[in-house]
């Protein structure tokens, strides 16, 4: 038996993030290094109305990256996409 797994990481699916992520910083004008403040999950299915709000649905689980002025957090899903959400969106519990 294998004791140590290791996950091989998609490199399809890392450069899919990088891309994400290099979008993100270029539309939001973001130079701060990118760390996860909180996790939190989505209340209710929201789709998105502009490019930078993140579309969610029910139960995602969705990484908090920074707080801004107003009621949206800037939060990253599992595919690496990143986004506004609004706060009255999203349990964090």
């Amino acid at each position: 038996r294998n004791i140590f797994k290791v996950k091989k990481s998609n490199p399809e699916k890392s450069k899919k993030m990088e891309k994400e992520e290099k979008f993100f910083r270029e539309t939001f004008m973001y130079d701060k290094e990118i760390n996860v403040i909180n996790t939190a999950t989505a209340e209710c299915s929201v789709p998105s109305k502009r490019r930078v709000d993140l579309p969610v649905t029910a139960g995602e689980q969705l990484d908090v990256i920074d707080v801004t002025e107003g009621n949206a957090v800037i939060c990253r899903n599992l595919e690496g996409r990143f986004g506004y959400v609004l706060v009255e969106h999203l349990n964090f519990r």
